[in-house]
């Protein structure tokens, strides 16, 4: 009898530690990863993230990590989301590298207009600056890390254009154009000293800017200029290629350290996969953006000498925001260094 009432309780016992192994080693092991951005479900961005970036890592891990992508800031706005990483309220953020400033002023020499003068000036300073210190001071102050600087690059752009209600051909027509920028350190007092009249409106709030004449004009990424329509209410569109401007991808550090190698590193190849299918497609959008702004909304695309603004932005522009604080002369020098 003792013996059949001990197996009884042995057998009860295992049975409830095998249910509570049911009940909570599935909520442990699953996980959604939930990506948030401010820019269009159309953009070529967040198709790499929704056909590559998603599929391949629920694939690849087979269920154990989902992805869901929240794009036109339905997270809310680019600061409100970065600190939603920083809280692990949200897991991961893609934007540029403005948004970080906050923690770490030298990363707002990526904003200065023409500080790098191609793609792998940039790079080099990426992998010297950007992957060491700057990285470090994310995940001090922001409980957060960009995912593989050395991977696969995701130049946002692929370069940067100024679409205006007048024709820009020299740094003379920037005097007093009414131009839309985003909440910077640098960018504002960069752009005034072009002559520009700066005016700080979100990116979802610029066509109804641009329409209704608050603004005159915006600077933003070729890709961007049909999908936001903007050339619907203003016709000329102008090269400048000022900024080199990459999306970084930033995730939670707490999340990123519960997970196990081998899904880091499925993160890690599931962006350069991505990054490849973006990257690929990216000039041939830029170029159907110019055929589709000058057809459908009869716009005007202008290539111009950017000397003129490249020596206005290094002898008077940077000069003035070392002077002013913003940046410091150690840094720029860095930069040249890197040339």
């Amino acid at each position: 009898m003792f013996l059949r009432k001990r197996m009884a309780f042995t057998l009860f016992f295992i049975g409830l530690l095998v249910c509570s192994l049911f009940l909570t080693f599935p909520a442990e092991c699953s996980i959604t990863l939930r990506i948030g951005h401010i820019m269009s479900p159309l953009c070529p961005m967040n198709q790499a993230l929704e056909k590559v970036f998603k599929p391949y890592i629920e694939e690849k891990t087979k269920g154990e990590i989902k992805v869901q992508i929240f794009p036109s800031a339905q997270l809310g706005r680019a600061p409100d989301m970065l600190e939603a990483v920083k809280m692990g309220s949200q897991d991961i953020f893609v934007g540029g590298i403005v948004w970080y400033t906050a923690w770490v002023p030298k990363a707002g020499l990526i904003e200065v207009p023409f500080m790098f003068n191609e793609r792998e000036h940039h790079q080099r300073w990426v992998e010297k600056v950007m992957n060491t210190e700057i990285q470090q001071e994310v995940i001090k102050k922001g409980n957060q890390r960009f995912i593989n600087l050395r991977g696969v690059r995701w130049d946002r752009g692929p370069f940067r254009v100024i679409a205006s209600r007048k024709p820009i051909f020299t740094p003379e027509d920037l005097k007093g154009l009414k131009l839309r920028v985003w909440p910077s350190r640098v960018v504002p007092r960069a752009w005034k000293g072009f002559g520009c009249d700066v005016r700080t409106i979100d990116w979802s709030e610029v066509y109804l800017a641009l329409q209704q004449g608050v603004v005159d004009a915006v600077t933003t990424p070729i890709v961007s200029v049909y999908n936001q329509k903007f050339t619907e209410v203003v016709k000329y569109v102008t090269e400048l290629r000022d900024q080199t401007i990459m999306y970084l991808f930033s995730i939670n550090e707490d999340v990123w350290q519960r997970l196990t190698k081998e899904q880091k590193q499925i993160i890690i190849e599931a962006k350069d996969e991505a990054g490849r299918w973006y990257n690929s497609r990216l000039d041939d959008v830029a170029n159907e953006t110019i055929e589709r702004i000058i057809k459908e909304h009869n716009a005007y695309y202008i290539k111009v000498n950017r000397k003129p603004f490249i020596d206005i932005a290094h002898n008077k522009i940077v000069p003035d925001l070392v002077s002013a604080g913003l940046i410091k002369e150690e840094w720029v020098r860095e930069v040249e260094r890197l040339r």
